[in-house]
């Protein structure tokens, strides 16, 4: 076999994960192990002193059935255990049974594997205890189990009862912490020994397959680490592959596992398991210095105290979550009656006394809808939050959670203070929106049995790695972990997601249909209304054509008032085109320059992204627009083939006004007027006048120049880029 699959015996420490301890292919020397066929009890296989336990030779056993080792009534009794319509049957004991040929009162552990059953034997040894016997004392221990009133006072409870029980040195109460490690949170121990009581252990000291069948076994014990294996014998009926001893009380224990404990200096040691919700929750473990046998009926009590003990921890594990549970409820209880109302479904997400941000315990709140970023408490700048949520977009997570968010996504490394931890839900694709919960980093210090980057060591065994042999208090500081989520905030963000994504979806579908209302609405009116605009504009052109017959001073007013009126008419269109919701400032700028641009339209630029804006915005500025290309087509730049006009807008990003840069190049030498004119009038008042904005006339000598301010009030939204 390879060293990717060590066979049992031949792991060390980087392969000690893949050791296949469920088929140790031997036991411990304190019993003997019978493999006997589930439908006729021949006797297959078998491991121990089989002379000394039950008076029988070891080569006689295949031809020794089961019945004529015990009695009629104890073989009655593991018949009736054994044939049952189950694949599995789960050991159980009979205690004081003997065997025909033995003079040992034994007891027996029985259980079965699909057509295998295993029976156990060990000496049938009786604890006298301060109850005055076994089951006794299991109602003196979970009466005191009972008083308790937390999680943490049961496991005080608990490590005194066992030891208090069985007499060991120590015995200590171990938690499986959400990474895997492990840390001492009760402990009940003699004066002179060494308490483990606050150290942290890393995940390697108890490999994954281990913890598996920590889960399924409720009890291991090892009277004596010193042991030697009693291997698998297969009588002459008896098949050879390898027997899985998962259910085993008497299994042989993994030599790296022995030779961890010898390192503590521990001879003698027993397990008890901690299973909640069919999940491994920790260990009551158990060291003695020197060997210590423990009798059947003690072993049964204290397996029956751990599961009593486990339920206890359930219960309050339980009574603490539903009393937590009451508070998300009660949140979004008061978001259901106000969020469906709002006309933004993310600002009032989180404004108010109440807010998303009180649905789980958090330091800060995001929430990302329909293009906007929204924060409450101490969050993260609104642009690393748009990265965030690109980045959770790539997760295709509907609920993604981390308390050490920096070991995932490295740009949050420097908001680790604000934001380690991170539970988010996912709202929509389109736009990206997502609502984000933010914990900060809880720097600790740690405090480990041994230094945890040096589990391992290389010892006598040459290039075998063997167990540490340190457990001397180790302090490390850890950084970038907030506090882990649990199930009680998971279910709590689950529940909301589902109930906003069902509110966004309604609001939509009222929106949608009040649109409808409004465009059948808004149609009826803008058709009116163009067909009495065009109206009037046409009988504005006519007076203006048959005013230009009078003289010629007051013909070239009217020619100046028709060009006018015209740029009036081009706006208009223009936001007909839209249903007067807005005009496009490219499409404004390019329709008054296009009849002044050359071929190749080098003496005229255009840059910007495209805006659109308001009705009332457009009219103003095609007037400005207007004045601007008319004095630049009489007297500047685009009067002279070789001048040219650089129009460019943007939007600023510290106020949002959108701001306009007119300047001409190339044109006749240009000198300040030295009266105002009509046209200076209209460029300098029509923004100020009708939007509140500006607009400022520069006669440089190379040419006129205007800078002109929309307020960001009359931008409707950007087009595209250009």
């Amino acid at each position: 076999m390879s060293d990717m699959n060590p066979q049992f015996g031949q792991a060390d420490l980087t392969t000690c994960d893949r050791e296949p301890i469920h088929i140790p292919g031997s036991i411990q020397p304190h019993g003997v192990l019978l493999v006997v066929d589930r439908e006729d009890f021949s006797i297959q296989q078998y491991a121990g002193d089989t002379r000394f336990m039950i008076g029988v030779e070891p080569n006689r056993l295949s031809q020794v059935p089961l019945p004529a080792l015990f009695d009629q009534n104890t073989v009655l009794l593991m018949a009736q255990r054994l044939h049952v319509p189950h694949t599995l049957v789960l050991p159980t004991v009979i205690f004081g049974i003997s065997a025909r040929t033995g003079a040992l009162p034994l007891d027996a552990t029985i259980h079965a594997c699909a057509n295998q059953a295993f029976i156990e034997l060990e000496p049938a040894r009786r604890s006298i205890t301060a109850s005055g016997d076994p089951l006794a004392q299991v109602k003196t221990m979970l009466a005191a189990l009972s008083a308790s009133n937390s999680v943490e006072e049961t496991c005080e409870v608990a490590a005194h009862q066992v030891r208090e029980t069985i007499g060991f040195d120590r015995v200590s109460v171990y938690r499986f912490l959400p990474d895997g490690s492990g840390v001492v949170i009760a402990e009940d121990r003699g004066d002179a020994i060494e308490g483990f009581l606050g150290l942290h252990f890393p995940i390697s000291d108890i490999p994954q397959q281990a913890r598996e069948l920590y889960r399924r076994n409720w009890l291991r014990a090892i009277p004596d680490i010193y042991y030697e294996p009693a291997p698998l014998q297969g009588c002459a009926n008896g098949a050879g592959s390898p027997l899985d001893m998962s259910y085993c009380t008497l299994r042989s224990v993994s030599p790296i596992h022995i030779e961890y404990l010898r390192n503590m200096g521990v001879t003698a040691s027993m397990s008890l398991s901690l299973v909640i919700g069919g999940e491994l929750w920790g260990l009551i473990a158990c060291h003695n210095y020197s060997p210590r046998y423990l009798p059947s009926d003690l072993r049964v009590a204290c397996e029956l105290f751990a599961q009593i003990c486990s339920l206890q921890i359930e219960a309050r594990n339980e009574t603490d979550a539903a009393r937590r549970r009451m508070v998300p409820r009660t949140v979004q209880g008061v978001l259901s009656n106000r969020v469906p109302l709002a006309s933004h479904i993310g600002e009032e997400l989180v404004t108010g006394e109440v807010s998303v941000q009180d649905l789980v315990p958090s330091t800060g709140v995001a929430v990302c809808f329909e293009g906007r970023v929204l924060t409450r408490g101490n969050t993260p700048p609104p642009t690393f939050i748009e990265q965030l949520a690109a980045w959770l977009g790539e997760q295709s997570a509907s609920v993604f959670q981390t308390h050490e968010l920096s070991k995932q996504y490295l740009a949050a490394e420097p908001y680790q203070d604000i934001a380690s931890g991170l539970l988010s839900i996912f709202v929509s694709r389109d736009p990206l929106s997502y609502v984000m919960w933010f914990r900060p980093e809880v720097a600790r210090t740690v405090t480990w049995a041994g230094n945890p980057d040096k589990a391992v060591e290389f010892g006598l065994h040459g290039a075998r790695l063997t167990p540490r042999k340190s457990f001397e208090a180790w302090q490390a500081e850890v950084r970038g972990q907030a506090e882990p989520w649990d199930e009680v905030d998971l279910d709590a963000v689950n529940s909301f997601r589902v109930w906003l994504l069902e509110t966004v979806l309604l609001q939509l579908d009222l929106a949608r249909r009040e649109r409808e209302v409004l465009f059948a609405r808004q149609s009826d009116l803008m058709a009116e209304l163009d067909h009495r605009v065009k109206n009037t504009l046409a009988n504005i052109h006519a007076l203006v054509q048959q005013t230009k017959t009078q003289s010629s001073s007051v013909e070239e007013f009217i020619e100046n008032l028709e060009s006018r009126i015209r740029a009036m008419a081009h706006a208009h269109n223009l936001l007909s085109e839209t249903h007067w919701e807005g005009a496009s400032i490219r499409s404004m700028i390019e329709q008054e320059l296009a009849p002044f641009a050359d071929s190749g339209g080098a003496n005229v630029r255009l840059s910007g992204r495209d805006w659109v804006l308001t009705p009332t915005a457009a009219m103003a500025f095609n007037m400005v627009l207007h004045e601007l290309t008319t004095n630049a087509a009489k007297y500047g730049s685009l009067s002279v083939p070789e001048g040219t006009v650089d129009v460019r807008w943007d939007v600023d990003p510290a106020s949002g006004n959108l701001l306009i840069h007119w300047k001409e190049l190339g044109g006749p030498p240009v000198a300040p007027p030295t009266r105002r004119s009509f046209g200076s009038v209209v460029i300098e008042r029509s923004l100020r006048h009708e939007l509140k904005g500006s607009c400022v006339l520069q006669f440089a000598p190379d040419g006129v120049a205007c800078e002109a301010v929309i307020p960001a009030a009359h931008l409707v939204r950007a087009d595209k880029g250009v």
